[in-house]
């Protein structure tokens, strides 16, 4: 998987122009056993302590830039990395959920990455989240008020539940992932440009 991954970033970086392809099942995508969502959505479970989906962000962004206006891209940070606490994955979780509540999350994404990949340094408490969050003009006061609000509660309970979901439906077997209309699960291995990727997103979107 980790191979493959490596591969697929390696491609995706390349300015590759886009072949007409013809998409099939087990090669460039898998069928989940789960019921299709009932209007569509690109899902990406993704770590921020993942190397992987760090290397992985520019393609993702790209391809979320790529799709309709009306299909929305749901980032969900799992939080099952091993030799990592749960709660202390979670607390990323809850970081990155208030960075979007405040319209900060691109940056905030982008610094959480660079601190745990680029300079090797770890967030081993919510205070250090909370701390990273002020910089980017989410005071204390705002980061206490939203973690203890329904809203955001309720949404670190839906990465959860969607993580168990899918888990269960054998979907997450590694990171990251991209998950159409809760039903197709891209092949990354099978990924041989941006425009290959955003391709074959459009194609299962549209897929009966």
């Amino acid at each position: 998987m980790l191979k493959s991954i490596k591969v697929a970033i390696l491609a995706l970086c390349m300015p590759l122009a886009a072949m007409a392809a013809e998409y099939k099942e087990n090669v460039h995508y898998e069928t989940l056993t789960v019921e299709k969502s009932k209007t569509p959505r690109v899902l990406e479970f993704f770590s921020f302590y993942c190397p992987h989906c760090f290397k992985f962000e520019g393609p993702a962004r790209a391809l979320e830039a790529s799709l309709p206006a009306e299909v929305p891209f749901v980032k969900s940070h799992v939080n099952f990395m091993r030799g990592l606490p749960p709660e202390a994955q979670s607390y990323l979780s809850y970081g990155y959920l208030i960075a979007k509540q405040h319209g900060v999350d691109s940056q905030v994404v982008n610094e959480i990455f660079k601190t745990i990949h680029v300079q090797q340094s770890q967030f081993r408490t919510m205070d250090d989240v909370k701390k990273l969050l002020a910089a980017h003009g989410v005071s204390a006061e705002k980061f206490d008020a939203a973690l203890a609000s329904m809203p955001i509660i309720s949404a670190e309970k839906a990465m959860q539940d969607e993580q168990k979901r899918f888990s269960e439906a054998g979907a997450l077997k590694g990171v990251p992932s991209f998950i159409i209309n809760d039903k197709y699960i891209v092949k990354i291995s099978s990924l041989s440009s941006q425009a290959d990727f955003n391709n074959l997103v459009k194609y299962l979107l549209e897929k009966e």
